[in-house]
């Protein structure tokens, strides 16, 4: 779904090329109903505090992943209905939201839109919210694959008050704002597999849903999935991937790899590919450059592998390969 239609230089979502990744839209609008025009959403906002009303949104989209932040100058009524088939979700942070579904609000959430029933709120005059949407099928899937536990239809649960799940809300919003303040930020695949992991761990924070797996089962697990990386070190594939071959639940794998090693297996993942640039660095790889030694591990943001590299070994890929020559 593409949640700004008709905009400027549109820019298409390729997930095979992450230099192509979708760059953030920026408006100012008169009235915040002035958005459904633009978008599959269905909005009826009515303003409740006197005075001039500014809406200000940025937005970066995909076919599969979609952030948002919007912020407002005044009280609103908030009503509407999110598209069909993607679930979406908010951060409210106190004091921005009165209620929500009926329901005060005093303290932060994390908000749920209902897709039949739509959704109802009331903002304050300091409205400043964070809202990312997802694919439902490809959000249900990754839920099924991962072991999380949610209603085939979506969340039932139109709001989620957080406590124990802060971390995780602050990590999302930190997130969302780096992807609008940076389109030079990647968008691939990972970047909105992380996010629907991160929304499905606040939602089935629960005990129910903890990992409850034996030793054996984890060493299988630990066990098929490094076989698994090692076989696919040049190719990278997903979490999600790792978890239907594994037959294992991404709580069992992050268990046993933080059992094994002290970080989970995306972590893990990471370190073994890096492993591979820096050895193919150092033993020449043919004389080619930084960038295909990168891409054949399977980096394609030269600003984010460079990045990671540095932090990982504490020197930047091309202080690697002069060494390799002094």
């Amino acid at each position: 779904m593409d949640h700004i239609k008709n905009r400027p230089n549109p820019q298409e979502f390729d997930a095979s090329a992450a230099e192509a990744a979708p760059s953030a839209i920026v408006l100012d609008l008169m009235h915040p109903n002035d958005l459904a025009a633009m978008t599959p959403w269905e909005m009826d906002f009515r303003q409740l505090d006197p005075g001039p009303l500014s809406t200000q949104i940025a937005v970066r989209s995909s076919p599969a992943c979609s952030v948002l932040n919007i912020s407002l100058s005044g009280a609103v009524h908030q009503r509407g209905v999110s598209p069909d088939g993607w679930s979406t979700f908010g951060i409210s942070r106190r004091g921005t939201i009165d209620s929500w579904q009926g329901c005060a609000l005093d303290d932060d959430a994390f908000l749920t839109f209902g897709n039949k029933d739509g959704f109802d709120g009331v903002s304050t005059g300091r409205f400043f919210g964070n809202v990312v949407s997802f694919n439902t099928r490809r959000f249900q899937n990754l839920a099924q694959c991962c072991g999380y536990s949610i209603a085939s239809e979506g969340p039932a649960l139109r709001i989620q008050i957080s406590d124990v799940n802060a971390r995780r809300m602050d990590w999302l919003e930190r997130e969302i704002a780096n992807l609008l303040k940076h389109s030079d930020e990647p968008w691939n695949e990972d970047v909105e597999e992380a996010l629907m992991i991160k929304v499905l761990a606040i939602l089935t924070s629960s005990a129910i849903h903890q990992d409850k797996s034996s030793a054996q089962t984890r060493r299988r697990a630990l066990n098929r999935a490094l076989e698994m990386m090692n076989d696919n070190a040049l190719e990278p594939v997903s979490i999600e991937d790792l978890c239907a071959a594994t037959g294992a639940s991404l709580r069992t794998l992050n268990r046993a790899f933080n059992e094994r090693f002290g970080y989970g297996p995306k972590a893990y993942y990471m370190r073994l590919r890096l492993d591979g640039v820096r050895e193919d660095l150092l033993n020449g790889a043919g004389a080619k450059s930084i960038a295909d030694i990168a891409n054949k591990h399977g980096f394609w943001h030269m600003g984010q592998f460079a990045r990671d590299y540095r932090l990982f070994f504490g020197e930047l890929p091309s202080e690697t390969q002069m060494r390799r020559g002094a």
